[in-house]
């Protein structure tokens, strides 16, 4: 007499090795990410406007830092949206 074999559930499942875990790689793009925004607060330099009329002069001074926050910010929302959300395999 045979028995049908028992499908093992997704929580049972074998750990995948550390070198292909998608959570391990998407934290270390999102720290990436960061290091390059503190790279660029520490060094980067500011974008000058100058608008010019017949009597004043106007400068205005904005650091880059301030559009790469802003960049980090939405890429990390999109690379952990992506990273951590779980993998669906079929079959």
């Amino acid at each position: 007499m045979t028995t049908a074999p028992v499908p093992i559930p997704a929580t049972r499942r074998e750990p995948r090795a550390w070198p292909v875990s998608r959570p391990l790689w998407t934290s270390i793009a999102i720290v990436a990410i960061w290091t390059a925004v503190i790279v660029d607060a520490i060094t980067g330099t500011e974008i000058v406007a100058v608008a010019t009329t017949a009597t004043t002069t106007t400068t205005t001074n904005v650091p880059t830092v301030v559009i790469t926050g802003l960049l980090a910010a939405i890429a990390t929302i999109f690379v952990a949206r992506y990273g951590f959300t779980p993998e669906r395999r079929d079959g």
